[in-house]
């Protein structure tokens, strides 16, 4: 009966992400016409960039701030409290790396100011996070969608509206009054779930601090080194030896398989709350949710191979044509991917933090290695490549961990 609900919520979530995969291929296809190729290319890297800024701020607290939610039920306003703070410290200080990265970087001088407005999405981003926490403890991932569409819409409305020409300051300006404007649809939506006055009179505390963060470091690092490699490194390589240009063809061909890679983390943000509470049926969710995971890969594996063609074209036109192998090779990677949602969240439920921290280490090691290695001689088509056998790896050595639990 959970994992049914679990299954409704999956489903909801896939229409609203299908109606925000509409928005972001209307969105996408602007911006490409509008921005240019090389403009493209330097939003696609600045994005990459805070993405991995993102992972710093959330630090794996939202991941085991649902975990422990689903365990302790009576302590919802204490754990809530303290991450909503402790995550806004943290992206803080990853604005302020965002900084360093700003000054030390060579190739954006040009583009700083827009990059400075970009990073103030750090402290919204975490407040995203936070309420999600919530949807998330409270299965009604419906309500979490809901906020999902209105920041991508909102920006769509802005850009639609919009008369003037289009420069990065102004995309990321309205990025920005998109996502504060989503954010407090959000929490007026989770007030109807879950008072927020009951805040009130919970005290922030430093030892609730420690446990999180004690809890939450192998994780948070895990997403951390997995960001690098699955977003910015590759761009950051790319764009050093072959510049924007192949940054935005390579970033278009990835923006897409990043959507595709979605249905998975929705399933499986529906079933880590059951997973994470100790029951005799654990095992029996574990392989009925990895079935439906390899079908829904399988299926959208298939589908998109045929249609890639047709979907670059749609998007940018005919001078994005390179995109279309760099998507049908990453489309490979999606299998191992949706086995390493559904492997990697139950290894988590188990408190196999430590374990992923080692995933993600070796597939650090690995992507940088090769991503350098091969990509100076053989472009974007490599840094494909590299990719799918990066997703294998971590899929098998979550696998085998999670076997070593005996689940």
């Amino acid at each position: 009966m959970m994992l049914g609900k679990s299954l409704k919520n999956t489903g909801v979530q896939v229409v609203g992400k299908a109606i925000t995969v509409l928005i972001s291929l209307v969105t996408t296809a602007i911006l490409v016409r509008k921005l240019g190729t090389v403009n493209y290319g330097l939003f696609t890297l600045v994005t990459a960039v805070l993405i991995l800024l993102d992972s710093l701020a959330d630090f794996g607290t939202r991941v085991i701030g649902v975990r422990e939610a689903a365990k302790d039920v009576s302590n919802h306003p204490g754990i809530f409290k303290n991450l909503v703070v402790l995550r806004l410290v943290m992206a803080s200080g990853a604005m302020m790396i965002g900084l360093v990265w700003l000054l030390v970087y060579p190739g954006i001088s040009d583009i700083r100011n827009e990059i400075l407005l970009a990073l103030l999405m750090s402290g919204f981003t975490s407040l995203a996070g936070s309420l999600e926490i919530i949807f998330q403890s409270k299965m009604r991932l419906d309500l979490k969608t809901l906020m999902d569409v209105a920041f991508p819409g909102l920006f769509l409305i802005f850009l639609l509206v919009w008369g003037g020409n289009l420069t990065l300051l102004w995309v990321f300006g309205a990025y920005l009054a998109a996502r504060g404007v989503s954010l407090i649809w959000g929490a007026w939506l989770v007030n109807k779930i879950w008072k927020l006055e009951r805040l009130k009179n919970v005290l922030v505390d430093k030892k609730t601090w420690g446990w999180l963060l004690k809890e939450s470091w192998p994780m948070g690092l895990y997403l951390i080194i997995f960001t690098s490699y699955d977003r910015a490194l590759d761009s950051m390589i790319i764009n050093h030896y072959w510049g924007a240009s192949s940054v935005a063809w390579y970033g278009l061909g990835y923006k897409i398989y990043g959507n595709l890679i979605m249905p998975a983390y929705f399933f499986i943000s529906n079933v880590f709350p059951m997973l994470s509470v100790k029951n005799r049926d654990k095992k029996k969710i574990f392989d009925r949710s990895l079935l439906i995971s390899l079908v829904m890969a399988l299926t959208v594996m298939v589908v998109m191979y045929v249609l890639a063609p047709l979907a670059i074209k749609i998007l940018a036109g005919d001078s994005f044509y390179a995109s279309v192998e760099v998507l049908r090779v990453l489309l490979l990677a999606l299998g191992f991917s949706y086995i390493g949602h559904i492997v990697g969240f139950t290894l988590i439920s188990e408190g196999g933090q430590k374990e992923m921290l080692k995933v993600g280490l070796a597939a650090l090691l690995i992507n940088l290695v090769l991503n350098l290695l091969l990509i100076p001689y053989f472009g974007i088509i490599a840094a494909a490549w590299v990719t799918v056998l990066t997703e294998a790896i971590a899929a098998g050595m979550m696998w085998f961990y999670l076997r070593k639990k005996s689940l």
